[in-house]
């Protein structure tokens, strides 16, 4: 019994090692497939992050031609591959709403080390593939061209960089609108595209002149006729005329441009002095001077809103809290109210009281009704997101304090400032430009436009 046992056991081993015989060649060559399949999977990461690069690059370089892009892109799939790298495809289709696209498709033969034995696997082609969309622009651009603006104050930067600027852009693809303002706003190129030629003439013909009226409406309504409007309202209703394809990639940008001082408001006022009718409203934009500007400053200036320089006169808002009244027209026409007393006082948004002509609470009202404005734009859930640019300038008149950065920064919802950011908004970036006036100001604000278009080309392609 106990011998016959053993010869079991005896007979049991050598079935096991004519099992591992026949297994062996087995286990040998799923090792093979194994190593062969991990030269093919690093090959391929190699291939997408190349094809990827390229893609971003030539989608970069589009404004430069095809040509030039195609190279570039080449160039950079090369650069990312490494040694002998394949040759990739780089095309240029649109997708089905015209949108434009760079392709990028590129093909490696990885030579096997273990399967190379069965003839038909000797070389296994590995292939990705790339495809960027870059979407349409809607892009409203807000010039400050007030007097405080003049040669390197920012008026020359400006006509030097914006040019620059637009360039960046798809003249036949993207849509821009150039707004400007001094003591009044005006559309100097609508919504459109073919804009490079126009705005680029607009901005070398600018005339810097006038107060700062860079404000929005707040929520008081901005008539779609109304070629006067504040300028960030202005620059909303330019936007809010694109409007996207279900489905279709469309970036909004509004960027805007001033040396901070925002010193006017806009308001319709009832006024009995005019033909003596108190349902006649008229329209004014008062303010003008910076709470402490020289010899401007304190008076509020009452402007017309249909022109750059015409200052229908001012009242002394010191300690006097504009004694003398508001002036409705050129003629130096006082307004009265339906009790026959002179018009001193608008009514404030910010709590709906009603508050002196004072260059103190205009200048206040001013930026409240902008970051309100600019709030409207960022968060229309109807539309596009809007990414917001702001570019701040240290005029030497006025050096910029902190609180008018984190005004400027508050408008751009920028969350490097954190007094004015708002969490769950649209980030947009505020940029200071330490050296206007002076011999830096041109190269720096048009150092600031790049890094602007970089970002927002960055947003176009997905």
């Amino acid at each position: 019994m106990h011998m016959r046992n053993a010869n079991i056991v005896k007979s049991d081993r050598g079935q096991i090692m004519v099992i591992f015989a026949l297994v062996l060649p087995i286990l040998i060559l799923f090792a093979g497939l194994a190593i062969d399949a991990g030269i093919c999977y690093v090959t391929k990461a190699k291939l997408s992050t190349s094809v990827d690069a390229a893609c971003l690059t030539g989608m970069k370089n589009l404004t430069a031609g095809q040509t030039i892009a195609g190279q570039l892109a080449t160039d950079m799939f090369q650069a990312n591959f490494g040694p002998n790298p394949p040759v990739p495809t780089v095309t240029f289709p649109t997708d089905a709403y015209g949108d434009q696209q760079v392709k990028v498709t590129a093909t490696a033969n990885v030579h096997t080390f273990f399967i190379r034995y069965l003839s038909q696997w000797a070389s296994v082609p590995v292939s990705a593939l790339a495809v960027s969309t870059r979407g349409k622009l809607a892009m409203s651009i807000v010039l400050d061209r007030s007097g405080s603006m003049t040669t390197d104050g920012g008026g020359a930067a400006i006509q030097a960089g914006v040019p620059i600027f637009v360039n960046d852009f798809d003249d036949t693809l993207d849509s821009v609108a150039l707004i400007s303002f001094s003591s009044n706003a005006r559309i100097d190129f609508a919504m459109s595209n073919h804009f490079k030629t126009p705005i680029t003439n607009a901005v070398k013909n600018m005339n810097f002149v006038g107060g700062t009226f860079g404000t929005g409406a707040g929520s008081n309504p901005v008539l779609l006729t109304d070629p006067n409007a504040p300028p960030l309202s202005m620059a909303k209703l330019q936007n809010d005329t694109i409007l996207p394809q279900p489905g279709q990639n469309l970036t909004k940008a509004v960027v805007y441009f001033t040396d901070g001082l925002m010193n006017a408001v806009q308001d319709k006022i009832y006024c009995l002095g005019k033909d003596s009718n108190i349902n006649n409203k008229t329209l004014v934009n008062y303010g003008g001077c910076d709470v402490t500007a020289g010899s401007c400053a304190p008076a509020v200036h009452f402007l017309d809103p249909t022109s750059a320089t015409a200052d229908w006169g001012n009242c002394n808002s010191g300690g006097d809290n504009c004694s003398t009244g508001l002036v409705y027209n050129s003629s130096g026409a006082k307004c009265y109210d339906i009790n026959g007393s002179l018009v001193r006082k608008f009514v404030s948004q910010q709590d709906g009281s009603s508050q002196y002509l004072t260059m103190a609470n205009v200048t206040a009202e001013a930026q409240y009704r902008a970051i309100q404005t600019a709030k409207a734009l960022r968060t229309d859930t109807t539309l596009p997101t809007v990414y917001i640019y702001t570019i701040g300038l240290n005029d030497t008149k006025h050096p910029m304090a902190q609180s008018t950065k984190d005004f400027l920064a508050g408008l751009a919802n920028d969350p490097d400032y954190p007094l004015t950011y708002i969490k769950g908004q649209p980030q947009g970036e505020f940029f200071y430009i330490p050296d206007c006036p002076g011999s830096n100001c041109t190269p720096e604000l048009t150092a600031v436009f790049q890094t602007i278009a970089a970002k927002i080309l960055l947003r176009l392609t997905q």
